[in-house]
């Protein structure tokens, strides 16, 4: 067979930088409709084309497509493979793997198609050896099987055949989830990858428009809901909810800034903990109008309270020594006694912490995601009344959708849990709620004034109210009940002890 000329001009310069990209790990993101497909198969059909001449004269090369499902890969994947390959370069043959041969006067292109969608898939990849492995819809597939791949990507052929011009992986799809690993590759950047994400549909510089029928996007932005637009459209990175949010106020791009927050150095921070087998603390501060920030978060995994207080004590020497904790507070249901020791989890704390804790003054739930949706819904000189530093990703990943009430069907449809469900990142919601009780969140959810303590605990050398306002006491630091100056266990000892709430019913072990 003659040598065929496949005539593709790539539909932006995004796309373009992607096919002229020499990096191990390339990856093209955008909206649907942004022929990253199309872009991905001439991709390997040129860099085919640039392989060394073997012993034979012949450029050799094998490839792997991957897609999740079998249904998607012969459906979509393989169709559109096919949609670009001459008539007489060859039928795709079906069996496992599907196999499609090219052969011409100097080429010899091999590629298999599989569908690997789960970790324990990677294995059926380590016999093979490849020059390049193209994963469509990247999304959908688990990190194991990309390790597998790339140690399986530049094999073929050996080098004492004339080696690869190029070898790696090219992935393509459409936005993730912001915790998904892809997201969290692009912001760590390996040196070995490349991102290249297209402009969202609706742009002026959108990519492959001219392809499309007129109207295509904002047909498809009046036929779907918010999230499914902002992701698929407008090629954001959007949570996928599985549930009904809790926070349906919370706006990712409004309420998480592009940098990190660093904490003010003038102003006090609270402590927010729950606890339990994966302990979690939150880092608050509030601003003198009234704003709430999280500055950071740290959260464990199958550790008990003791443990994880010192390492809590160890993080905040390392991070945080400068600053002034004014406020420790957690779930109420630490206050109960272990079987074993007769101490509390606030007594572990307490101990193995230069902080005085106490508990929050409820864990009714209700009122707990109240306290945080008035600051979520305030908003002071255009600025959010509630930010979330980037940093905190287990926190930002709950707020996005994976803090939830789960779905039950019933008789009258779909219901809703009335409590959120437990998982990796409710532990931290719960703590966040813990340190915004103790901001006083609670009494200004239900409309009620704040309580005198809260609104007057300051950092050393600070004179304004949290709350921008002027009723703070006469300064005095030897007057019971109100904090001045740097707070110690004594200062905070001598003051009035109100009562706690603490919900019936606890249905777990703090020292579990």
């Amino acid at each position: 067979m003659n040598n065929r000329v496949v005539s593709f001009e790539p539909p932006g310069p995004k796309a373009r930088a992607f096919m002229e990209s020499m990096a191990d790990v390339r990856v093209l993101m955008g909206p649907v409709g942004s022929a990253k497909s199309s872009t991905a198969v001439m991709t390997i059909l040129m860099l085919s084309s640039l392989q060394p001449i073997g012993p034979d004269g012949k450029r050799r090369s094998r490839w792997a497509v991957i897609r999740p499902t079998y249904r998607d890969l012969v459906g979509a994947t393989i169709k559109t493979w096919q949609s670009w390959q001459p008539h007489d370069f060859g039928r795709v043959t079906m069996g496992s793997p599907i196999v499609h041969n090219i052969s011409t006067v100097d080429l010899e292109i091999e590629v298999l198609f599989f569908p690997l969608d789960r970790p324990e898939d990677a294995e059926k990849l380590r016999s093979f050896e490849f020059t390049g492995v193209w994963f469509d819809e990247v999304s959908e597939v688990p990190f194991e099987i990309i390790q597998a791949a790339l140690g399986r990507v530049g094999r073929y052929p050996s080098v004492r055949d004339g080696g690869c011009y190029w070898s790696g992986l090219l992935l393509t799809s459409n936005m993730t989830d912001p915790d998904h690993w892809v997201h969290e590759k692009l912001m760590s950047c390996p040196k070995s990858w490349e991102f290249f994400i297209q402009p969202g549909g609706m742009e002026p510089d959108a990519e492959n428009v001219v392809n499309l029928p007129r109207g295509y996007y904002q047909r498809l932005l009046d036929s779907n809901d918010e999230d499914w637009c902002r992701r698929f459209v407008h090629a954001q990175f959007v949570a996928q909810r599985i549930g009904k949010v809790v926070y349906p106020a919370f706006r990712d791009t409004f309420h998480v800034p592009q940098n990190d927050i660093m904490p003010a150095p003038n102003l006090g921070v609270v402590l927010g903990i729950d606890f339990g087998l994966t302990p979690a603390v939150a880092f608050l501060q509030q601003q003198p109008d009234g704003r709430v920030v999280v500055f950071d978060e740290l959260v464990a995994t199958d550790a008990g309270i003791s443990r994880f207080a010192k390492t809590l004590d160890t993080y905040w020497k390392q991070h945080y020594s400068h600053l002034t904790v004014i406020g420790a507070y957690g779930d109420p249901a630490g206050s109960a006694r272990s079987t074993d020791t007769e101490r509390t989890a606030f007594d572990v704390l307490n101990a193995n912490t230069p902080w005085r804790w106490r508990p929050a003054r409820t864990n009714e739930i209700t009122l707990r995601t109240e306290a945080v949706t008035f600051f979520l819904e305030k908003a002071v000189d255009g600025y959010p009344g509630f930010q979330l530093s980037p940093k905190c990703k287990t926190l930002r990943g709950g707020f996005n959708g994976k803090y939830c009430f789960q779905p039950v069907q019933s008789g009258n449809g779909t219901q809703f849990h009335d409590t959120p469900t437990k998982n990796m990142y409710s532990h931290i919601q719960d703590a966040l709620q813990y340190g915004v009780l103790g901001l006083g969140g609670a009494e200004l959810a239900v409309g009620k004034e704040r309580r005198q303590g809260p609104r007057t605990r300051q950092a050393a050398d600070v004179d304004y109210s949290l709350l921008g306002d002027d009723r703070q006491p006469e300064r005095n630091p030897m007057k019971v009940g109100v904090r001045w100056g740097e707070p110690s266990r004594e200062t905070y000892r001598n003051e009035r002890e109100n009562r706690e709430h603490v919900a019936r019913s606890t249905d777990y072990d703090i020292f579990d």
